[in-house]
């Protein structure tokens, strides 16, 4: 717990965007006594059917996230609010519903998650790949991340001669992030979090690598996703995303509208000197790694 202490601010709550500190064991008395009183609720309205014994909370105290086997619950999904915040308040939510809530992530008795096995590929990349996109991003800093893989050995390869204050891997699987997080470096901070609502402060990150194909989700979700990176990168910061080249890359579309406005803005201002992340889009073929007359990157942004 004592990483989080000391990086307060760095994580927020994925509705708010408000900064979130460790509670003390005072405040979750407090909490568990509120949970046994029936008193509170995860957000889709589920009651709170385990005790927290360590947890995130905004400043207003409005919003919960538990931190269970050293992952932080920072989807909106897991946040602990009063029952006039949960999704749908004026309705009653079904027993199935509940239970289906409680299975899908192994809260109460009898709903443990069952793990993913081994064989599992997030992503048909070449380990010598990883080693050439990570080229690109920065040595060190304070904020390290990588998204979403079974393969151990390429966050290995990533990290691997850099020196950065903080190592993150978030995923938005609970069994995949669980699958792993024993084969990771003791200091990596595990955080389950949604793709379109990143629980990150705003030019926070200096380095990211996401193995998740970011054209899986529909439109909406991706865009969203597009803006939530941009948020989340420090102005020099550095992010690669894997995309399935088979699929619409509706995020492209943003990408050319920010390649337009910078391009735009050095016309009209040019004695303005902003800084912007570099994102790049790396594709992926269906069966591993896209062929050379690609070219090194089909998109990517580079201001």
């Amino acid at each position: 717990m004592k990483d989080r202490m000391s990086m307060e601010g760095l994580m927020v709550c994925p509705f708010t965007k408000k900064s979130l500190r460790l509670m003390t064991e005072k405040e979750l008395v407090s909490l568990n006594a509120q949970i046994k009183h029936g008193d509170l609720f995860f957000y889709p309205g589920a009651p709170v059917n385990i005790e927290v014994k360590a947890a995130l909370v905004t400043s207003h105290q409005t919003h919960v996230y538990p931190i269970i086997d050293n992952i932080s619950y920072l989807q909106r999904r897991t946040a602990i609010v009063s029952k006039n915040r949960t999704a749908n308040h004026l309705k009653r939510v079904p027993q199935e519903e509940i239970d289906q809530f409680y299975r899908d992530y192994g809260f109460g008795e009898g709903n443990a998650i069952e793990k993913p096995t081994k064989e599992l590929k997030s992503n048909p990349i070449s380990q010598e790949k990883v080693t050439q996109l990570a080229r690109l991003l920065p040595k060190g800093g304070e904020y390290f991340m990588s998204v979403v893989t079974h393969d151990v050995d390429s966050i290995h390869n990533l990290t691997y001669g850099r020196s950065f204050k903080y190592y993150f891997h978030m995923d938005f699987s609970l069994s995949r992030l669980m699958a792993i997080k024993d084969e990771l470096p003791g200091e990596t901070i595990l955080v389950l979090g949604d793709v379109d609502h990143l629980p990150f402060d705003n030019s926070s990150v200096d380095a990211l690598f996401s193995f998740d194909y970011i054209n899986n989700y529909d439109k909406e979700v991706q865009e969203l996703a597009y803006e939530e990176l941009k948020r989340c990168l420090k102005p020099d910061g550095v992010s690669i995303m894997l995309y399935d080249n088979s699929k619409p890359m509706h995020a492209s579309s943003q990408l050319k509208s920010d390649q337009r406005s910078k391009k735009a803005l050095g016309v009209i201002a040019p004695w303005k000197k902003i800084k912007l992340p570099n994102i790049f889009f790396y594709p992926i073929n269906k069966d591993g790694d896209a062929p050379q007359s690609m070219g090194f990157f089909s998109q990517s942004i580079a201001w």
